[in-house]
């Protein structure tokens, strides 16, 4: 069950790194759309900017589809794609959301991949591949989310997705502790996919608090390092220093990744700084209320805030918290070392 998980966990990620293009684009043309032509243009193309927010949002719409195919796609190859797209599709009208996309794709995945292992003559393999798998594929998953399973997870889903637009205050604040906390610990690992395609499901729902949420706790932990070494220089090798002069440039514009060489060098120090810096900066974020109609990354996204003041302090508490708890970790290493 345990290399069960890790598989599933595996194809997951596949998935969500197929998207994440889809999200870069599609997410950057509808917020160049709303900075340029303002809230109105999510109900209007007779503009400019509606016309490119239109766009955008027509990439967006294609989340549940894609990761359900790519899911597909990485477990059982390409017999997988054509089914885990058209039940994708079915899954988004259905409204069943980004958890039905993953569900359709594990199911066309699975399915394909047991498929293939009936033998048949040599002759037809190429026709086994190319119409049978798929054809057989596609009716059975598609008739059991229409009939079996559909219905359960969209009525799921609309209930999270109002759960969700109705938290305030300090529930909303636990919520973005936790998807702040997935953001940093593997730093564009799988759980910082999931939690990234998560938010961004939420920001094509409209809910600006979870995106938020999640946007601003892209660039937090190479900033936390980045202070790190400012603050107690003596804690870290030449090399260290050295990359947290990358690591603040890659958080500038958005690059989680940038952590990267601390968290393999101390991994049990600064993994859970990280974490608890990024959660800090994420819940105080909703609980101060602040939102933004873009998927601009932390930094870029101050022009662009409700209330830029807060953002900063949001943004300062979290880096401060990073960079004094993994210096407090290090420093009790050393002594005890000495």
């Amino acid at each position: 069950m345990k290399n069960k998980g890790k598989e599933i966990l595996r194809h997951l990620q596949t998935g969500v790194s197929y998207l994440i293009p889809l999200l870069t684009a599609a997410g950057l043309l509808t917020s160049i759309a709303v900075i340029f032509g303002g809230l109105s243009v999510w109900d209007e193309t007779e503009t400019f900017w509606g016309v490119l927010r239109m766009i955008g949002q027509t990439g967006l719409n294609f989340i549940v589809p894609m990761i359900s195919a790519f899911i597909a796609f990485s477990i059982a190859d390409r017999p997988g794609l054509a089914p885990g797209f058209v039940t994708g599709i079915i899954a988004y009208n259905m409204g069943t959301g980004f958890l039905g996309g993953m569900i359709t794709g594990l199911l066309c995945g699975y399915l394909a991949q047991e498929l293939k292992k009936i033998p048949i003559p040599a002759r037809v393999q190429t026709l086994k591949v190319l119409f049978i798998i798929p054809i057989i594929t596609t009716f059975v998953t598609g008739l059991l989310l229409w009939y079996v399973i559909g219905t359960p997870i969209s009525m799921m889903t609309e209930g999270v997705s109002n759960w969700l637009n109705g938290l305030s205050g300090v529930n909303n604040a636990i919520l973005a502790a936790v998807i702040g906390a997935m953001m940093a610990f593997d730093m564009g690992g799988p759980i910082n996919k999931i939690a990234y395609a998560f938010g961004m499901a939420a920001f094509t729902d409209g809910n600006y608090a979870i995106s938020t949420a999640m946007l601003i706790a892209i660039g937090l932990p190479p900033f936390g390092m980045f202070l790190a070494t400012l603050l107690a220089p003596k804690l870290y090798s030449d090399s260290e220093k050295e990359n947290a002069k990358s690591a603040i440039v890659m958080g500038i514009v958005g690059i989680t990744e940038g952590t990267i060489p601390f968290a393999v060098a101390d991994p049990l120090r600064v993994i859970p700084s990280i974490m608890i810096g990024t959660a800090i900066s994420s819940s105080m974020n909703a609980l101060f209320g602040i939102t933004h109609a873009t998927t601009m990354a932390t930094f870029f996204a101050i022009p662009f805030v409700n209330n830029i003041p807060l953002y900063l302090v949001s943004i300062a508490a979290g880096g401060i918290a990073t960079a004094l708890i993994v210096n407090f970790l290090k420093g009790r290493s050393q002594k005890k070392e000495a």
